[in-house]
């Protein structure tokens, strides 16, 4: 009874009042883009994007009752589809005919970025050990506080001699004689 009461629950990116409502593969190594369809209306949109109006009258897919219950059929449909075609075209083309879609973004995609770029969102930091590297900032803004990431992450053991002394309250001498009796290893 509770892995059936679990089966019920695990719906991967489905959501109960859309469909489809999911991540789709695209041409290319791991690329895909997700979509989802709010109504009817978007629904029928999406099936003249993907060049299947027929679709939006097909009693499968009607209304979002209809597309729920064939939700593994219109999903294959779909990613027949998207399979074919490069996510940033996909995206466009299903975002030109008012469909819910974005490319799911690769790290590459995110740092090359043009508008992230240019709001500053990854701040280049020296690391004790790599040498100069890219880090991603602070997505937000704030009028008085100052929201950027100020150094790189520390290497392994690098903040303990502190931490043991300003968090912990051991003195210095303590910390040596940690070290001495290889209780930090």
């Amino acid at each position: 009874a509770i892995a059936e009461g679990l089966a019920e629950r695990i719906s991967g990116n489905r959501v109960p009042h859309m469909a489809p409502s999911g991540v789709f593969p695209c041409a290319g190594e791991d690329r895909w883009i997700a979509i989802a369809c709010e109504d009817d209306a978007s629904f029928g949109r999406l099936a003249t994007a993907i060049n299947q109006p027929a679709l939006a009258r097909d009693p499968r897919f009607a209304t979002l009752s209809d597309r729920k219950r064939n939700e593994d059929a219109l999903e294959a449909i779909l990613t027949d589809w998207t399979r074919t075609r490069p996510p940033n075209e996909a995206t466009t083309s299903l975002q030109a005919a008012g469909v819910g879609a974005h490319t799911v973004s690769t790290n590459q995609d995110l740092t090359e970025n043009p508008h992230l770029n240019a709001r500053g969102l990854f701040a280049e930091l020296p690391h004790a050990e790599l040498g100069v590297r890219r880090h991603i900032g602070v997505p937000w803004r704030m009028s008085t506080s100052d929201c950027r990431v100020r150094s790189a992450a520390p290497c392994l053991g690098a903040d303990t001699d502190h931490v043991l002394q300003a968090v912990c309250g051991y003195s210095a001498e303590e910390v040596a004689a940690f070290r001495a009796n290889a209780v930090l290893e």
